[in-house]
């Protein structure tokens, strides 16, 4: 995974959503730096769905405008943000059925290369063949040993081979969390990667979160496992019915009487 040279900023500013009669998103800014885990908080309903959908180029914004460094994002298809350096991975895991574990971080990996979007297609086309020119096959052993470099790296060495059927529902998070990294973001959007894991596995995600941040991708994390997301976040911004009504260290947000009032107290105890 490549290193950033420099701290790249997603700046989002005075972004607005609404859905008929409801505003989803209120004038909503802030900015995430590279190389840091911001924390996005806030109840159901509080509009980090729609954010996410909109910074990923899933939804156009009311109002407002999302920019990666000096390029504008917003307006741009989803492909288009993607091949720009924005990764996202969803509450619910994508799949490539019919391809091993291996196989599917070689989609991956071979989707960057070549400027696709991301999740990639599952397309065999875009494995290693085993066949052809020598240095085709020297491509190919290139393009597993990757693979087996990003499984190594997120301790799924022993699952390369499996079919992606035969996956647990914990399994399935990693192998996209590692799909997502394998593609060498920018910006990587953390949809609650925590919810329905076992401790071990949430340790071994905490762990990849914190591995992409010290590589210099800004990591934008909604979770709603607020103690875990407090311990992994360099920032935070907390959004309630669409407005934004924190942001700022973890500890000074979860002392604030406006966060814990949205939060009615429970989970932040």
């Amino acid at each position: 995974m490549t290193v950033t040279a420099e701290p790249i900023t997603l700046t989002v500013s005075a972004v607005s959503m609404r859905f008929g009669g409801v505003q989803a998103l209120d004038e909503v800014s802030f900015g995430a730096r590279g190389g840091e885990v911001l924390g996005v908080m806030g109840p159901n309903g509080a509009g980090k769905t729609t954010l996410f959908n909109i910074i990923s180029g899933v939804q156009r914004p009311t109002a407002g405008s999302v920019q990666l460094g000096e390029v504008r994002l917003t307006g741009r298809p989803v492909d288009r943000v993607a091949a720009l350096g924005v990764t996202r991975t969803f509450q619910t895991p994508v799949m490539f059925w019919g391809l091993t574990v291996r196989e599917s971080v070689c989609i991956a990996l071979t989707a960057c290369e070549f400027g696709g979007s991301y999740p990639p297609r599952a397309d065999r086309a875009l494995l290693p063949s085993g066949l052809g020119m020598p240095a085709r096959r020297r491509a190919d052993t290139e393009l597993r040993a990757r693979a087996d470099a990003m499984l190594e790296r997120a301790g799924l060495t022993h699952m390369g081979d499996r079919p992606t059927e035969s996956l647990a529902f914990g399994e399935e998070r990693l192998l996209e969390l590692t799909r997502a990294l394998a593609v060498d973001p920018r910006v990587l959007l953390l949809d609650e990667p925590l919810s329905g894991l076992n401790p071990d596995e949430v340790g071994e995600v905490l762990r990849l979160i914190r591995g992409a941040r010290d590589s210099g991708i800004a990591v934008l994390l909604v979770e709603h496992a607020v103690g875990e997301l407090l311990s992994v976040a360099d920032r935070v911004v907390v959004l309630d019915y669409g407005r934004t009504i924190a942001e700022g260290p973890p500890a000074v947000v979860a002392a604030d009487p406006a966060v814990i009032d949205a939060y009615i107290g429970d989970e932040l105890e």
